[in-house]
């Protein structure tokens, strides 16, 4: 079996599972409309900043959906984010890994709620952010080392990384500078929202584990 057709193959489990994951907490009617919000907002955040290389907000959107709303929900709004934005440009055998690498963020949200609080100040979830768009660097440079030709070797990885490095500082810089400008907003935006509208993830406490 090829490292491509394997690595596809794990992909489409993760993403098969995170979207099952999804689906068996029952989200309401405005729960879902909540997420197909943001990740719709996140696509569009990548589309409209495609002028600039590798700053765009779609990493604050997705983790700071996961940090206020659970780990589910936050996967769901990078999956999504990252196929929808891709209908701009291009599909290809980067999606999965994208789509795998902003799901994994937005249960890094999640995670971050529930260890740090849900009260971060906006320097914390600012630095964050920024820890997040470096990690989806590292998801991206892996997926390039499986996906297109060259040594599959330690040295071959470790050297693409290093070209890539301007980029992802690129990256991890604008996450910071998007979540300093609007992060804090958006947190609170989205609280108010849950309690407006009464909405409870799990409300069931025997369930509380699933929404990480």
């Amino acid at each position: 079996m090829s490292w491509i057709l394997a690595s596809m193959l794990i992909l489409g489990a993760v993403i098969v599972v995170g979207f099952a994951w999804y689906e068996r907490t029952h989200p309401s009617t405005r729960v879902i409309a909540l997420v197909a919000t943001l990740a719709a907002m996140a696509a569009l955040g990548r589309v409209a900043f495609t002028a600039l290389p590798n700053v765009k907000p779609t990493t604050d959107i997705v983790l700071i959906a996961g940090y206020t709303l659970g780990g589910a929900p936050g996967f769901m709004v990078g999956a999504v984010a990252a196929l929808a934005s891709n209908l701009f440009f291009g599909q290809g055998p980067w999606t999965p890994w994208q789509m795998v690498a902003w799901g994994g963020v937005g249960v890094f949200g999640a995670g971050l709620a529930r260890v740090a609080g849900r009260d971060l100040g906006r320097i914390p979830l600012a630095a964050a952010c920024g820890l997040a768009g470096l990690g989806f660097g590292a998801v991206m440079n892996l997926s390039a080392w499986i996906t297109f030709d060259g040594d599959h070797t330690v040295g071959w990885l470790v050297a693409y990384s290093g070209t890539s490095l301007p980029f992802d500082i690129a990256h991890a810089t604008g996450n910071v500078v998007f979540c300093l400008a609007f992060g804090p907003a958006l947190v609170r935006a989205l609280r108010r929202y849950r309690t407006r509208f009464d909405i409870i993830w799990l409300p069931r406490a025997d369930e509380s584990t699933r929404a990480l």
